[in-house]
């Protein structure tokens, strides 16, 4: 059995923290100053900074989906710096249901997350659910 490497194991963690809103968790794999970037063309995109920024787009999504979401975590490719978490975003709300396949890459800093991009596989579909 290999052991992941280092930086796999923190995002791996961050994933699990999300889901099971873990916020002094969240708060120390988190640089205070991270980064999201949220794309798209719905009322959630944009740019999130900080750990307060982040638990406020996380909130926001999870309010909207009344608790109907989660992020499947598949594979994760980690190096010195940077990682990709390659994934599924579920969610359903007001009778609509999303499968969202979702790239994130992620640059680490100081064995923390400092900044998260989101690419999702049907921008025009996360656009309409979250519209």
């Amino acid at each position: 059995m290999t052991h992941p490497e280092p930086h796999e194991a923190l995002v791996r963690e961050l994933f699990a923290a999300l889901g099971e809103h873990d916020l002094a968790t969240l708060q120390i794999l988190l640089c205070p100053r991270v980064v999201l970037h949220v794309p798209g063309q719905h009322s959630l995109a944009g740019e999130y900074r900080g750990y307060e920024g982040l638990l406020d787009f996380w909130s926001k999504l999870s309010r909207r989906a009344a608790g109907n979401l989660e992020l499947r975590l598949e594979e994760v490719l980690a190096k010195a710096d940077l990682a990709t978490a390659l994934g599924t975003d579920w969610a359903e709300r007001e009778g609509k249901h999303l499968e969202s396949r979702v790239v994130y890459v992620l640059r680490l800093e100081e064995s923390r997350i400092a900044e998260i991009w989101i690419h999702n596989y049907d921008q025009h579909a996360v656009d309409a659910f979250w519209n």
